[in-house]
């Protein structure tokens, strides 16, 4: 016998507007249950409740509550930050705000000292004097990328230094472990900083020519102390202050200008100079295309052109490509190597139930230990 639930079905629109077109190919007839046409059956609303990624009780309340968001959110151009953002979004703040809550908990209970470096600057300091002070604690090198294989390696490279330094990363372009994709035209990461353990989160769905500018943004938010989200479409930041300066930081330590400024005397009269350069720095040409275009090289137009035409060939070669790739090659971005080093550390000491490490880690039971294996090997 069916069971059709006596629930609010203006909810079940609610939940579906913020869940993207998949949950309408999923559930054919959501339409006439939002109508109130039809009742979803106990098992059907299950489902969906369980695709929108809201809890299942929800649905039987008068509205959905109302979340206030507090991470601000800027956008390209923009002046104020944004508060009205996705539920994806939404619950992704909140998953990595769990994990630096916890972490703060632990870490000051095993006398860990702040980080110094820590809003270490204010938005009135020099681009220049933040980024040396970011390449010291993170021991890099002016011209650190030239010496890598690839773009990839160099994302690595940075993010590895960075947790070096006590600094928490996920990259990650889904919603937990789910397959509700993290849309990069809503933002490109996000930082939540803090003395004990300042947390980037970058968008894994987004271009892989920007996440690494992303990254180094999100760096020089740390250096102010100044925890945020951004879309930076077009790697171009919102029009406040701070945005501003974090951008000039994110370029300065992908392309120094020093640097650029000699390797562009050989090369500025050649056609191809965008594919000598992104040999020689092992970051997208994008990127050195907008470096170009902070030194006054390249004009606005001419930049826009070409990053338009550069978003179209990713667009294509994903497409190409696909997505996959192995769960537990993936997982250390998702998750966050020294996150979970620091998750399994206690664990194994007695400091945090199993149960609990799974779920801050979101591997549970043999998964956790298959990859913490994986991570040894």
């Amino acid at each position: 016998m069916r069971v059709y639930p006596n629930i609010n079905p203006a909810l079940l629109g609610d939940a579906a507007a913020s869940a993207g077109e998949g949950v309408w190919v999923k559930f054919p007839q959501l339409q006439e249950w939002i109508k109130g046409e039809k009742k979803p059956t106990v098992h059907q609303l299950a489902e969906f409740a369980k695709a929108v990624h809201v809890p299942f009780g929800f649905f039987f309340l008068q509205e959905l509550p109302k979340k206030e968001n507090k991470l601000p959110l800027f956008r390209t151009g923009s002046q104020q930050p944004e508060f009205n953002y996705s539920y994806a979004l939404s619950e992704t703040i909140d998953t990595i705000q769990q994990r630096q809550d916890w972490l703060v908990d632990y870490l000051r209970s095993e006398y860990e000292e702040a980080l110094p470096f820590v809003g270490r600057f204010s938005e009135t300091d020099n681009y220049k004097a933040i980024a040396d002070d970011i390449r010291q604690v993170l021991q890099l090198p002016l011209n650190w990328s030239q010496f890598l294989p690839d773009k990839e390696a160099a994302l690595k490279y940075v993010i590895n230094k960075a947790e070096a330094a006590g600094i928490f990363v996920a990259v990650n372009g889904v919603l937990g472990n789910s397959n509700k994709s993290l849309n990069p035209a809503e933002f490109k990461g996000f930082v939540l900083s803090n003395k004990w353990a300042p947390y980037i989160f970058i968008n894994g769905k987004d271009y892989p020519a920007a996440r690494i500018f992303t990254f180094m943004h999100e760096l020089a938010h740390i250096w102010l102390d100044r925890s945020a989200a951004l879309d930076i479409e077009q790697l171009m930041p919102a029009s406040t202050e701070v945005e501003k300066l974090c951008d000039a930081v994110a370029a300065e330590l992908l392309v120094a200008e020093q640097v650029l400024l000699e390797e562009w005397k050989k090369v500025s009269d050649r056609a191809n100079h965008l594919d000598v350069l992104e040999r020689f720095f092992k970051v997208s040409k994008v990127v050195i295309a907008r470096r170009l275009l902070d030194l006054g090289i390249y004009t606005k137009p001419q930049f826009f052109r070409f990053y338009n035409e550069y978003k179209i060939y990713w667009d294509a070669r994903s497409n190409e490509e696909g997505g996959g790739g192995s769960f537990y090659n993936n997982q250390p971005y998702r998750v966050g190597v020294r996150f979970f080093e620091t998750v399994s550390r206690a664990a194994e000491s007695g400091k945090l139930l199993y149960t609990d490490a799974y779920k801050l880690t979101n591997l549970y039971g043999s998964t956790f230990y298959k990859f913490k294996t994986h991570l040894e090997s």
